[in-house]
């Protein structure tokens, strides 16, 4: 079964002969189905008693998952008595807030009551600009209740600074050009014009879509600053307006918009440079794709920006009246077993620097992984909420590629219940972030 959406203005013929008319264009294929490749999650049925449900941005993924296999197995109770278990389900950050403000949305229509199973404990996003929208969004719908905590009052889990991937006879170009260098990818489009000695590649860039994932959205938030020098706190709408031609400049050399910063890294590693030769991603990204080489294979720097978001990573316990006492209980147990100095070095070990003091960073964080161990950069704090809207709004309106997705959804028995609920909401998230410039295929098959 195949069918036509209108996004915007567009219409998508989806299906020419057979084949998608995708030459002009970027494409994806996303799959929605019972083995959702755009989420991790442990099952409930293999914990114990209360399940207290933990969503997490990518870069968190792995982690939570350590941690909370770990902390699982001590068999945690309450103080009454009952018992309790973690679960963790990671996605884009952005869909993380889309779809906790998409779930506050209806419990404040009355269609779902507040101890609806789809109502996560905990949150994390990868960064603070999208807690500071989760914070200002959740203030408009429900005004004077400050069920987010501020920022400062969220605990520091772990951070990864956001820095530019590039393979090793790539890394001197960009590294002379550290101090600003979204300005080079404005006008440059040649790796040899940054470094005569490197190779005739052209610079073919990558980053996660901003509507979907943080490292995105502090990507194209930190272009903006980079070509009108100026710090995102300080920027203003109107200065989104006067510096949208340059950053759409930089747009014209994206080969993909990733989903997820973790997906987009391990595609750019297995790949190579000719599949993208600059890249977006966390410090950790490096680390792993590093860690992961076999013999042979591409060896990737990470390059610091002069100026660059360090990507902070903090356990987010909102209130209201989605939270019980219980689940409130139990998720401060397990932000405090994160935040022991033994499960902190588990995060040290995956790549991500621990939010803790005094936690030794190991290995990896070496030259060997293509890492500094103490970068040196001015860290970036976000811009205002409406400035990062006027952000998206040009990304996605006049910066950005044009892009088709096919969407294949699976309607088949395996889909009944809960899991149909949960993928029609994912659906219809994914659809409301979309832009005039997506043209999307659905595509429902059993």
């Amino acid at each position: 079964m195949l069918r036509s959406l209108r996004v915007g203005s567009l219409p998508f013929p989806p299906v020419l002969r057979g084949k998608l008319a995708i030459a002009p264009l970027l494409s994806s294929l996303v799959l929605l189905g019972a083995c959702n490749p755009l989420q991790t999650t442990e099952p409930a049925s293999q914990g114990r008693g209360l399940a207290v449900k933990f969503v997490v941005g990518s870069n968190l993924a792995e982690f939570c998952q350590e941690a909370s296999t770990q902390f699982n197995n001590t068999k945690p109770t309450l103080e009454n008595g009952e018992a309790f278990h973690i679960t963790c389900e990671a996605k884009g950050s952005g869909d993380v807030v889309n779809e906790f403000l998409a779930l506050a949305q209806q419990f404040q229509g009355g269609t779902i009551p507040a101890e609806a199973p789809e109502f996560p404990t905990l949150l994390s996003v990868d960064g603070e600009i999208y807690h500071n929208q989760l914070i200002y969004q959740m203030n408009q719908l429900f005004p004077g209740q400050n069920y987010i905590p501020a920022i400062t009052d969220s605990p520091l889990i772990a951070y990864s600074p956001m820095v530019l991937m590039v393979s090793e006879n790539l890394a001197a170009g960009l590294q002379k050009v550290a101090n600003n260098p979204y300005t080079a990818l404005v006008k440059y489009t040649n790796h040899q014009q940054l470094d005569p000695s490197a190779p005739a590649l052209p610079i073919t860039y990558v980053h996660t879509a901003p509507t979907r994932s943080n490292s995105g959205l502090q990507t194209l938030v930190a272009q903006f600053a980079s070509v009108a020098n100026q710090r995102p706190e300080n920027l203003t709408a109107a200065d989104v307006q006067k510096y949208q031609d340059q950053v759409r400049a930089i747009q014209s050399k994206i080969t993909r918009y990733g989903i997820s910063t973790g997906s987009l890294a391990k595609s750019m590693a297995k790949n190579g440079p000719f599949w993208a030769s600059v890249g977006s991603v966390y410090e950790a990204s490096v680390i792993e794709a590093n860690t992961q080489a076999q013999s042979g294979q591409t060896r990737y720097v990470a390059v610091y920006p002069q100026a660059t978001f360090s990507s902070n990573i903090r356990g987010i316990l909102p209130g209201g009246p989605w939270v019980s006492d219980a689940e409130k209980a139990a998720a401060k147990a397990f932000i405090d077993f994160m935040l022991q100095p033994e499960t902190q070095q588990v995060a040290a070990n995956l790549g991500l620097r621990p939010g803790v003091p005094g936690v030794a960073l190991g290995s990896k964080f070496s030259p060997q992984f293509g890492v500094q161990s103490e970068p040196r950069y001015d860290s970036y704090r976000p811009p205002q909420p409406d400035v990062v809207a006027a952000m998206l709004t040009s990304w996605q309106e006049y910066a950005k590629k044009p892009s088709l997705v096919a969407v294949v959804v699976d309607t088949s028995g395996s889909m009944e219940g809960e899991k149909l609920s949960a993928m029609q909401s994912t659906l219809f998230n994914y659809i409301q972030g979309l832009g005039p410039k997506e043209k999307i295929a659905l595509i429902a098959f059993n």
